[in-house]
């Protein structure tokens, strides 16, 4: 016989108070049964070579802190299969939204996600970025104004370390670059054999080459701070001084940069912005999706090189 008293109404209201005081999350699985939701936003982002995208998920994490959701990863692994972690998060029902980065010109993950009214935001925009959230950086604007830092500061023959042009931010920059060179009749190309988000060997590789084959170049325009690096590392190797014999600009920490290289330029995306607004842009996408989505453009300060 079981003696136990009934759990009254003033014991299951002080568990509930207590549980939410210590931030105690219910299993999900449960969780989703009762109320349809999961209470979870996954982050679909590649694996990139960069602080900057552990500065994100932090940033995201901390954002949702004040909230009900929690942060799960479902990492992208391969370009090939950008659409698994996706396809496992709405399928499985292991997310009430989702947020991913390195976004195609035409991106299958966004297509798929519209089709099925699923709430999402992406780091970055595409073809139909018009039709749902997104926070990005303006690339087009920073390849042109790189370009006319290089040219103020008397550079001539400029090269681009920079991302794959099928993504939209890769070829945003190489299109913002290349018609600010034209203007400006300077010479111009995209260094081949790696791009910004290479695995560092490769950008080495491809840095030293170029750099040994193209004496002439004096500007150069870097998307991530490894490829700035790689860069900097290889005109050293010459005996070029960054910031005397040549200018470097680059996309990633200002403060990181200038420790391990003062010469170079950098221009930095502001990750916590970058973190505020996808949080709130996915979570009005989960609760109001008849809303305009929310969408910004990050525009990049150039203020003291100009």
């Amino acid at each position: 016989m079981n003696d136990s008293p009934a759990i009254g109404e003033e014991t299951k209201r002080r568990v509930r108070q207590v549980a939410e005081e210590i931030g105690y999350v219910p299993d999900r699985a449960a969780l989703r049964l009762r109320t349809g939701r999961t209470q979870s936003i996954s982050l679909a982002f590649a694996i990139y070579r960069d602080a900057q995208l552990g500065q994100l998920i932090t940033s995201i994490a901390t954002a949702l802190d004040s909230t009900s959701y929690q942060v799960g990863i479902a990492p992208m692994l391969s370009n090939d299969r950008a659409l698994e972690p996706i396809r496992q998060v709405v399928e499985g029902r292991l997310a009430d939204a989702v947020i991913f980065n390195e976004t195609y010109i035409e991106d299958p993950r966004v297509h798929y996600l519209l089709e099925r009214g699923f709430p999402f935001a992406t780091h970055g925009r595409d073809s139909l970025s018009h039709l749902h959230p997104y926070f990005d950086f303006d690339n087009h604007t920073f390849g042109r104004k790189a370009v006319s830092v290089l040219h103020k500061r008397g550079r001539h023959h400029l090269a681009l370390l920079g991302p794959q042009l099928h993504y939209y931010y890769g070829t945003d920059t190489f299109v913002g670059a290349s018609e600010a060179a034209v203007e400006l009749g300077l010479a111009f190309e995209q260094i081949p054999g790696a791009f910004s988000n290479s695995k560092l060997v490769d950008l080495q590789r491809a840095a030293r080459q170029f750099v040994a084959e193209r004496p002439e170049c004096d500007g150069f325009i870097c998307s991530s701070s490894h490829a700035t690096l790689a860069v900097a590392s290889a005109l050293e190797e010459v005996g070029r001084v960054v910031g005397r014999d040549v200018d470097v600009i680059a996309k990633g920490s200002r403060v990181t940069l200038s420790m391990i290289r003062p010469g170079i330029l950098a221009v930095e995306e502001d990750v916590g912005l970058a973190a505020n607004f996808l949080t709130r842009a996915v979570l009005q996408a989960i609760d109001a999706p008849d809303l305009p989505p929310l969408q910004y453009l990050e525009q990049p300060d150039f203020s003291m090189y100009l």
